[in-house]
């Protein structure tokens, strides 16, 4: 029973785990870790949760906080990390997914669960344990950073 309610689980956030943690962790090989040390916890803890929301936060919140001890590490601070490759059906997709990934963490973080996961920032509030102003202004800021590459970007061209 517990191995079937595993792999239901894995189904059901695997996406959604690995694209927290490629976000936030910034390249395959840290986010595909962080993405195995996710299903672990699960698996080991087993939590009951209040409904499906709770399910969804709670992953991201364990994703979330996997690839904050991944930085902190020593080894990993004194890394360099590698070109990633990534292929995208549109050069359009891949440019944006390059502008988004030059974003400082916090901004990559809620420019993800805001636009993509559809978050309300008070659920990201939760969710990241921040002050709802606190969102609020990376939000604007990542916009506005948005804004200004990809004009610029046009600009050159």
């Amino acid at each position: 029973m517990q191995t079937e309610e595993i792999k239901n689980m894995i189904e059901k956030y695997s996406g959604l785990v690995y694209k927290v943690a490629i976000t936030r962790s910034g390249n395959i090989e840290n986010a595909e870790d962080v993405f195995q040390e996710v299903f672990i916890k699960y698996s080991q803890k087993m939590p009951k949760f209040e409904n499906e929301e709770h399910e969804k936060a709670w992953f991201i919140r364990v994703t979330i906080n996997l690839t904050k001890n991944l930085h902190n590490q020593a080894w990993n601070r004194k890394t360099v990390p590698l070109e990633e490759t990534i292929q995208f059906e549109e050069k359009e997709e891949e440019n944006i997914f390059q502008i988004v990934s030059t974003l400082p963490q916090n901004y990559r973080t809620v420019v993800y669960l805001f636009y993509y996961e559809g978050y309300k920032i008070k659920e990201i509030s939760k969710i990241l344990k921040t002050r709802e102003g606190t969102i609020k202004t990376w939000l604007s800021r990542a916009r506005e950073s948005l804004k200004e590459k990809i004009e610029g970007g046009f600009e050159n061209e």
